[in-house]
């Protein structure tokens, strides 16, 4: 009798054994399916934002080019004609000072355009190449905030292509920006170099550094900027606050890159 307690015990402990295994079974098989469609749809998400991002340059640039090749030959030639008639000097001392003046506006317009087509797409990419964009990048940066910038660079290892070249040169502008407006910086530091195929970037500030509360709010979007891009090109970010705020970038170069 009580082997036979035993046994009807042991069973029903296996029933409910196998019961709780098959239940256990089923939920792990929906969280897995549920992770698998969280990681494609945030796959999904990438792509979008990679191709948003292609999509913005590409507007970026033509308005850029048509600002430039259109309404800046337009303004160009406007200053040349009023050149010539001053030139003339048949006019009468109101006359001459209107035409200073239409002058001084001309050269205010065209320095505006200038100035609006380079932020949309910056010449000096397209004209000389990532090093030369960065090395002008650097510049303005030093001029309009009086913060020292160093660029430790070989130009041969910048030669990208242009999704590549734009990419860096954004995430390069975009790192310069916020240090403009929260790093109270003295020096800055980026440094980029190739190695294992692959192209290294660090950007050093020795401002007050980064709170790591503040690395993934969703307000940062400088930050969030620099991340979208670097994995877009299947790279890798660390952003560390060492008594400043460095930011650590690899990004595996193109076949055609590592020839």
């Amino acid at each position: 009798m009580g082997r036979s307690i035993q046994t009807i015990l042991l069973l029903s402990a296996l029933a409910v054994t196998i019961r709780l295994s098959w239940r256990m079974g089923q939920q792990y098989a929906r969280s897995t399916r549920v992770q698998e469609q969280l990681e494609q749809s945030y796959s999904q998400l990438r792509e979008l934002s990679a191709a948003l991002q292609t999509i913005r340059e590409e507007e970026r640039k033509h308005i850029a080019r048509e600002l430039h090749d259109d309404l800046g030959q337009l303004l160009a030639t406007l200053r040349g004609d009023l050149a010539l008639l001053q030139r003339q000097g048949n006019n009468s001392a109101a006359a001459r000072k209107l035409q200073r003046g239409m002058d001084e506006l001309l050269m205010s317009a065209i320095t505006s355009l200038r100035r609006i087509a380079g932020n949309l797409r910056p010449r000096a990419l397209d004209e000389g190449g990532l090093y030369f964009a960065l090395e002008s990048l650097r510049h303005e940066f030093e001029q309009r905030n009086g913060i020292a910038c160093t660029l430790d660079a070989n130009e041969e290892e910048l030669t990208l292509d242009d999704d590549y070249s734009t990419a860096i040169f954004r995430i390069a502008q975009e790192a310069l920006t916020n240090i403009t407006r929260h790093a109270e910086a003295r020096k800055v530091a980026l440094s980029l170099y190739r190695q294992d195929g692959a192209l290294h970037i660090t950007i050093h500030d020795d401002g007050r550094g980064i709170a790591e509360q503040d690395m993934d709010k969703a307000s940062s979007f400088g930050l969030i900027g620099m991340r979208e891009r670097v994995w877009a090109l299947h790279g890798d970010i660390a952003i560390i606050n060492d008594g400043g705020t460095r930011i650590m970038i690899r990004l595996p170069l193109p076949p055609s890159a590592t020839a």
